[in-house]
């Protein structure tokens, strides 16, 4: 199997980000995991805005001239950021997403970049295994949170929803903090009702 690197190209968006999109829910799916992205569509509008990007670095995988894979280096600061890296999931583990890490380091090398960071969910152990044996160190966890917003006001910014409904911006707490609050309402309830007595 002889793979070939090259730069991606505007005409390369609607397979990488079919790739990417099969990729991603196909792991997903495996875990029980919701996708990472929505759609396909969505994912093709994402790839093209990277390869459309000149400050991201992008490569793209290929076997008998047909794209199998795609990696993204965003160049932006100094420290570089690799992803998405995805390969079409009927040919993976065969050294793809390897030759595709290899030239994003190549290349951050020649820049001499200071650092490279990534970002890989913890269930995908293949990818990690790589990660690791290509001198990446897990650094911190970082924690998805899904599902529906409590719409609430953080920290006193405003919102024209609240101003337009009426609403009373409130501000989003810890349970504890919660807890603290109440407590310390009950204190001064008790308070003025001896001092009434």
């Amino acid at each position: 199997m002889n793979i070939k690197l090259r730069p991606a190209k505007p005409d390369d968006a609607q397979r990488c980000g079919t790739i990417c999109y099969e990729a991603f829910a196909a792991i997903a799916n495996q875990h029980n995991f919701p996708p990472d992205l929505p759609s396909a569509e969505v994912t093709i509008g994402l790839i093209s805005k990277l390869i459309a990007n000149p400050r991201f670095y992008t490569i793209v995988a290929e076997i008998d001239h047909q794209v199998v894979g795609s990696n993204f280096m965003d160049e932006r600061s100094a420290i570089a950021g690799i992803g998405p890296i995805t390969i079409d999931p009927t040919v993976q583990n065969r050294g793809i997403g390897r030759a595709l890490m290899g030239d994003c380091m190549t290349r951050a090398a020649e820049r001499r970049v200071p650092g490279v960071r990534l970002i890989q969910a913890g269930y995908h152990t293949r990818s990690l295994s790589l990660y690791t044996k290509l001198g990446f160190v897990t650094r911190e966890p970082i924690a998805v949170m899904q599902g529906a917003s409590l719409d609430l006001q953080i920290l006193g910014s405003k919102s024209s929803r609240s101003r337009s409904a009426g609403l009373r911006p409130r501000v989003l707490q810890s349970p504890w903090a919660r807890s603290q609050r109440r407590s310390a309402r009950c204190d001064q309830a008790r308070n003025c009702d001896r001092r009434g007595a």
